[in-house]
């Protein structure tokens, strides 16, 4: 399967978020008229220029302050719960089912109700695929409501990543490539954008079968306080 990449359009002293992998092109949905979230890109991220090397056949932790303002794996962990808790065991499955052989990890729900392999998703494209799941409105509301809630303290963000490159045998360094979902979220208070990145990928190419596997977390970018 092809896969899509995202161009993350972000660019920071000493981290620069490569544009030449490729691009997703935005399109633009109609406005909703009322709660609801869209997808305006989504694939895999690539993130270069990091001052990390992993030696052949060993393991090691990368720590790169990217300053992204996205999503922390906490939040999408306590959004796939809730979202968890409203599906049926049969429809989990089929999900999980349908997903298990995407690049999208943690971020598999919502790769589901963007579409997966689509660049984008408008408001009522994510709401019927969710009714489609079974989910009531009601539900869905309270679903939206929370990922706005997410969207409304996102910060900038951090990885916090272990590199396995025990079954290569040649140093990797200097990128990680993790699955990226972006758009807006509305309800009655507004709209937010949102980012989400995976809590794991791959270092040094977005090959799976060809790249040492990263996994680990997204932390919120811890700054130095002067006092």
């Amino acid at each position: 399967m092809e896969k899509t990449y995202v161009d993350i359009n972000v660019s920071l002293p000493g981290t620069i978020i490569t544009t030449d992998v490729g691009h997703i092109h935005i399109t633009t949905p109609s406005q909703p008229s009322d709660e609801g979230y869209n997808c305006e890109a989504q694939g895999i991220g690539s993130f270069t220029g990091l001052g990390y090397t992993i030696p052949a056949h060993s393991k090691g932790t990368i720590k790169t302050k990217i300053e992204v303002m996205a999503m922390t794996s906490d939040d999408i962990d306590h959004m796939n719960q809730l979202v968890e808790s409203m599906l049926s065991a049969s429809k989990k499955d089929e999900i999980k089912e349908q997903t298990k052989t995407s690049t999208s990890a943690n971020l598999s729900f919502w790769s589901f109700f963007t579409g997966g392999d689509s660049a984008s998703a408008s408001y009522e494209d994510t709401k019927n695929t969710m009714h489609s799941c079974g989910l009531t409105q009601e539900q869905i509301s309270i679903i939206i409501n929370e990922l706005y809630k997410m969207a409304e303290k996102m910060d900038h963000v951090e990885l916090n990543l272990e590199c396995d490159n025990g079954a290569f045998e040649y140093e990797v360094s200097g990128s990680i490539y993790l699955y990226t979902i972006a758009g807006t979220v509305k309800t009655a208070k507004g709209t937010k954008h949102y980012r989400m990145l995976s809590h794991e990928g791959t270092a040094g190419s977005p090959d799976n079968d060809n790249a040492p596997p990263v996994k680990g977390k997204i932390t919120p970018l811890k700054k130095n306080i002067k006092i």
